[in-house]
């Protein structure tokens, strides 16, 4: 039994050894790099024009294997004018509506090549911002 014990907690420290191991960075060839930008935007993901990123609030990450990312926008418009845009353009850039929950706020969920957008549209509460729609993007691996 201790025998089980012993080789179950050196088999953790190796996972774990290994996974930290994957997290530097590598400058060996074809060893994925972290790709860091001021621009946290993803190219294939359309937002409704003037609509502004919040940075304080938006972060984004990708290399070679994967991206993830929250991109959190406001804006001044109509949120079924919003919906209707991230219906209308998101399969243009090669995304396919899985499904939405319509509820206080709406959520799309989008699946393209391996990876989900996630799209929350909501009102703003408070009655004196100058924008009253909220989009959170939330880019990441898609589930299996």
């Amino acid at each position: 039994m201790k025998k089980w014990c012993k080789c179950l907690i050196v088999g953790a420290a190796l996972v774990s050894l290994a996974a930290l191991s994957g997290c530097q960075k590598s400058d060996q060839a074809g060893a994925p790099q972290a790709q860091f930008s001021n621009d946290v935007s993803f190219e294939d993901i359309p937002v409704p024009a003037k609509f502004k990123l919040v940075r304080k609030e938006s972060y984004s990450f990708q290399n070679d294997v994967t991206r993830v990312g929250h991109l959190v926008y406001v804006g001044r418009s109509d949120i079924n004018n919003v919906l209707a845009f991230f219906q209308q353009q998101m399969p243009l850039h090669g995304w396919q509506e899985m499904s939405y929950i319509d509820a206080r706020s709406s959520t799309r969920y989008y699946d393209k090549e391996g990876q989900t957008c996630i799209i929350t549209v909501g009102k703003r509460s408070a009655a004196h911002q100058v924008h009253n729609i909220r989009i959170d993007l939330d880019m990441r691996p898609k589930s299996k």
